[in-house]
């Protein structure tokens, strides 16, 4: 099975405090890998590594076999991440958070509107489309989230608690997002 990311050894502190302590880990290809934990066992620790948003204090980690913080470039145009909190801007509609967050990703404007429209039908928001984010509920925001981390159609999709806080009818329709997404072929990392 070949691996996406690869963690060696990898140890993460926070002052005196070791969040991680020689990890190892294996991220296959094209699945979906859960990372379970107790809270504070540092599972947005290990997610926040993978994205090279922190840096290990010793370890490797790569990304397809190159060394992940050298190739951070790469990295960033090819995996998607939404955090625990809502990361997208209240005050914006879906169409304009999707709009912002393809800017960032440096998708082609030729392409972007397409992306959006795209998007926002794959996560069936299209009702809502112009709704301003504030005035959706959880379980929309959560997918608008989610919307926010695919509008650059990233190889890899990372998720910290895309379910948390749902109740469990809106939990099921978020799961079956992410087998719908993985059914495409992207890699789905959640914890």
């Amino acid at each position: 099975m070949d691996s996406v990311i690869e963690l060696k050894g990898v140890s993460k502190s926070f002052g005196k405090k070791a969040v991680l302590d020689r990890v190892t880990l294996q991220i296959p290809d094209k699945k979906i890998t859960g990372i379970i934990g107790t809270s504070g066992s540092g599972k947005t620790t290990l997610l926040k590594l993978i994205t090279g948003y922190y840096k290990p204090q010793s370890g490797t980690i790569t990304y397809y076999g190159k060394d992940l913080q050298k190739n951070l470039k790469e990295v960033k145009n090819n995996v998607g991440f939404a955090t625990q909190e809502n990361c997208f801007y209240s005050k914006l509609t879906i169409k304009e958070n999707l709009e912002y967050f393809g800017t960032l990703s440096n998708v082609p404007r030729s392409t972007l509107m397409s992306n959006i429209n795209k998007v926002i039908k794959f996560v069936h928001l299209e009702d809502s489309a112009d709704e301003l984010a504030e005035n959706l509920s959880g379980g929309m925001q959560r997918r608008l989230d989610i919307a926010c981390a695919l509008i650059h159609n990233p190889r890899i999709l990372i998720l910290d608690e895309p379910t948390e806080d749902l109740d469990p009818i809106l939990r099921k329709d978020i799961l079956a997002l992410i087998k719908k997404i993985n059914q495409d072929e992207t890699t789905v990392v959640m914890t």
